[in-house]
C-alpha cells in the first residue's frame, strides 16, 4: 500500500512540475515581440564614422539599414538621437538564459520523478536515456539508408505512399489498444453528473440558465453558470460569473463536424445576457467541458498518418480560434473515477489551477490576461 501512495504522489508532483513549466513558458522575456513597436532612432559608431539607425528597445537589434543623417534629423525633430545602446542585447540575453535554466531544472526534475515511478535511480535513468537515444540515431540512420535505396529503385513518390501506409497501419494497432484500455464517458448527461459532482466544492453551480443572445434576440440556455467560492477569489480568481457548456464527442465519427459546432455554440454565450434570480449579467469567459477534458479521452483523438487527415491538429485549430473568443477549455487531473485537480486553460496560456500534492490541496492564478484582454477588431 506504502508503494502505491508514493506512486500517487509522485504522479502528483509530476503534474505540478508541468504547471509549473508552462507558467515558465509564458514569461514575457521568452514571448516573441514586434521589433517595429520598440524601435527608436539612434546614433551608432562603427568603421571610420557615425550612423543614424533604427534600434529595438526591446531585443537591442538593428533594424534596417542607415538613415541619411538630414533624413535622420528631420524625423527625430531636428534633434540628435540618443546613442545605440549595446547593453540592451547583453541584459536580454542574460534574462533569457535565467528563464532558459528554469525551463531546464523543470525537465530534469520530470525526468527525475519519471525514472523514481519506473522504480530506477536516476542515474541509471539518464545513461539509459543517453543510451537510448544514440541507438535510436544509429537506427535512424539505418533507416535513411534503406530509405535511399528504396527511392533509388521505385522512386521518391512510391517511397512517400509506402511510409504512410507503415504509419497508418501502427498508429491503428496503438489506438486500437489505446481505446480497449481506456475507461470512457459514454453522454452528455453522465459528463454533467460528473462535472457536478466534483466541480461543487470550488464553485457555486447553477444549472441550465436562460439567456438572451443580445445581437440575434434569441433565447439560450446554457449548461451552467458558475461563481466561485470564496478561497478561490481569496486567490485571485475573478469575482465574476463565468459559463461552462458540456459537449460529448465521439472521437471515432463526426469529430470536426461536432467540434465545431459545439465550439461556436460556447463562443456565442459570451454575447447573451443570463438571468439568475431577476438578476442580469454577461459572463466573464466561458469553457467548454467534454470527455476531452481528460487527458486518457483526448489521446484518442485521431492522427493516424494519413495526409488528408489529422484531428489532433483540427482540435488544436479550433481551440486557438476559441481563445480569441474568450473561450477556454477545463482540463482534469483524473478520471472518471475522481479529481486531483483541475485547470482553466486557453490556447493563450493557463488562467487558474487546482492542484493536490501530499493531500495538500492548493490554487494557482497563473495569467489574468488570458480572461482580460480585449480581442476585437485587429489585435
Amino acid at each position: 500500500m506504502e508503494t502505491q501512495i508514493n506512486e500517487e504522489q509522485l504522479y502528483q508532483k509530476l503534474v505540478v512540475i508541468r504547471e509549473k513549466r508552462e507558467q515558465f513558458l509564458q514569461a514575457p522575456e521568452l514571448q516573441p515581440h514586434d521589433c517595429e513597436e520598440h524601435k527608436e532612432l539612434r546614433v551608432r559608431h562603427f568603421g571610420r564614422g557615425k550612423h543614424y539607425v533604427y534600434q529595438c528597445q526591446e531585443c537591442g537589434w538593428q533594424r534596417g539599414q542607415s538613415l541619411k543623417r538630414d533624413t535622420a534629423l528631420e524625423i527625430n525633430g531636428g534633434v540628435e538621437p540618443k546613442l545605440f545602446d549595446d547593453s540592451i542585447e547583453t541584459e536580454r540575453d542574460k534574462i533569457r538564459q535565467k528563464a532558459h535554466e528554469k525551463l531546464q531544472t523543470t525537465y530534469s526534475e520530470e525526468r527525475t520523478i519519471t525514472s523514481l515511478i519506473h522504480g530506477w535511480s536516476p542515474e541509471s535513468f539518464e545513461s539509459s536515456y543517453s543510451k537510448e537515444q544514440q541507438q535510436l540515431e544509429e537506427a535512424n540512420e539505418k533507416l535513411s539508408n534503406l530509405l535511399e535505396q528504396f527511392e533509388e529503385e521505385f522512386g521518391e513518390e512510391k517511397v512517400i505512399k509506402s511510409l504512410i501506409a507503415q504509419t497508418v497501419e501502427r498508429k491503428k494497432k496503438l489506438y486500437s489498444e489505446r481505446k480497449e484500455k481506456t475507461d470512457r464517458f459514454t453522454s452528455e448527461k453522465e459528463l454533467q453528473h460528473w462535472f457536478t459532482t466534483h466541480l461543487q466544492e470550488d464553485f457555486h453551480i447553477y444549472k441550465e440558465v436562460p439567456g438572451v443572445h443580445l445581437a440575434e434576440n434569441t433565447n439560450v440556455r446554457i449548461d451552467f453558470i458558475l461563481y466561485p467560492k470564496e478561497h478561490l477569489i481569496s486567490e485571485g480568481f475573478v469575482e465574476e460569473p463565468f459559463g461552462v457548456e458540456v459537449k460529448y464527442f465521439k472521437q471515432e465519427e463526426g469529430f470536426t463536424h461536432k467540434t465545431s459546432r459545439g465550439i461556436w455554440q460556447t463562443i456565442s454565450y459570451n454575447d447573451c445576457l443570463f438571468k439568475i434570480k431577476d438578476k442580469e449579467f454577461k459572463t466573464k469567459f466561458c469553457l467548454l467541458f467534454s470527455n476531452l477534458s481528460f487527458s486518457s479521452e483526448t489521446a484518442l483523438i485521431k492522427n493516424l498518418g494519413y495526409e488528408w487527415e489529422n484531428d489532433q491538429i483540427e482540435w488544436s485549430g479550433m481551440i486557438h480560434v476559441a481563445n480569441h473568443a474568450r473561450v477556454g477549455t477545463l482540463s482534469i487531473n483524473g478520471d472518471k473515477q475522481g479529481l486531483t485537480g483541475w485547470g482553466i486553460r486557453f490556447a493563450g496560456g493557463t488562467y487558474f489551477v487546482r492542484s493536490a500534492y501530499n493531500d495538500e490541496t492548493t490554487y494557482r492564478l497563473s495569467n489574468s490576461d488570458t480572461i482580460n484582454k480585449m480581442r476585437i477588431g485587429n489585435f
